[in-house]
């Protein structure tokens, strides 16, 4: 995996084993893990938690948490979805992971 050139190899079990070359990575959506879990200082973002019945405020909590934005990248083992150039030159892209 190549994350700076958005590139990967993808072993295709199903066909014996073999392993394709660099594929592009066309889709790599946004999401959100702990910071600790990143290796990189997230924002510390604030949650409040209202607690009512009826109408009548009961109890409010709140806490904070540190978070990291990140886009997804595949990793080892990862399951992904491919689509092939099917020209018989192993040109191909990885859609995300399945």
């Amino acid at each position: 995996m190549n994350a700076s050139k958005m590139t990967a190899r993808v072993k295709f079990k199903d066909k014996g084993g073999i392993t394709s070359g660099d594929l592009r990575i066309i889709k790599r959506p946004v999401y959100v893990v702990p910071a600790m879990e990143s290796g990189a200082e997230g924002q510390t973002a604030k949650t409040t938690l209202k607690y009512d019945y009826n109408g009548q405020m009961l109890k409010e909590v709140s806490h904070n948490h540190e978070a990291f934005v990140t886009e997804w990248t595949p990793g080892v083992n990862d399951m992904v979805l491919c689509i092939m150039v099917p020209d018989g030159d192993g040109d191909g892209f990885i859609i995300g992971e399945v």
